[in-house]
């Protein structure tokens, strides 16, 4: 009997925790939207990048600099033009982070240019041979959602797909892709200005979103 009242424990244990990781990913998916819907109230070409991981765990070390009690688990960042000026701001599902303005890279230079090719181009599976595909349980995404005012479109894909230059049928046309040399460009920006400490988390802004 009391091996039935724990298996039943377990069972409700695992419910919850399933529903609540759903719920979880439910919300983060709604902040990357909704933080998008800001940029189209402004009327302005923007590049939305989030990135995530699934399958793993995120550790990182709290400190004073950190909204209380909540844990980042994807970082989103948006590329716009204002102005003749070009910025870049930094949201996780705690709070927003200061804008910082960049100088080597022009969002609505590049939409002009390869706007169709971004819409149009797709990361195809990581492909063995014609009837055999490979996947990771434990992998990370990237997610974009990009407007040029004209129309706006979303993008993902799994970094897994990228890799395996000798075994992946699709590994160079995947990596030719407009959407990986921007990603790639944008990677690097984004890797030098924390490299640099310039992504400071406005504390103001820390979401009360049921988990603080």
């Amino acid at each position: 009997m009391k091996t039935a009242i724990q298996f039943i424990l377990i069972l409700i244990f695992s419910s919850c925790a399933s529903k609540k990781s759903i719920e979880r990913k439910g919300i983060l998916e709604n902040n990357f939207q909704n933080i998008t819907e800001i940029f189209d109230a402004k009327k302005v070409n923007y590049i939305g990048l989030k990135k995530y991981c699934v399958g793993g765990i995120r550790i990182e070390m709290p400190n004073a600099k950190d909204c209380k009690n909540c844990y980042s688990e994807n970082d989103i960042y948006i590329f716009w033009t204002e102005k003749g000026k070009s910025y870049v701001q930094k949201f996780d599902n705690c709070s927003e982070f200061n804008i910082v303005e960049i100088l080597d890279f022009q969002a609505n230079e590049f939409l002009k240019k390869y706007t169709l090719e971004l819409q149009t181009g797709k990361v195809g599976n990581y492909k063995i041979d014609q009837e055999t595909f490979s996947s990771v349980s434990h992998s990370c995404f990237r997610n974009y959602i990009i407007n040029d005012r004209k129309t706006k479109y979303q993008s993902e894909f799994d970094i897994y797909n990228l890799t395996g230059e000798t075994k992946n049928l699709n590994f160079k046309s995947n990596n030719e892709l407009k959407i990986i040399q921007l990603d790639k460009k944008l990677n690097k920006i984004i890797k030098e200005l924390e490299n640099e400490n310039q992504f400071e988390r406005n504390k103001k802004t820390c979401y009360n979103n049921g988990y603080n």
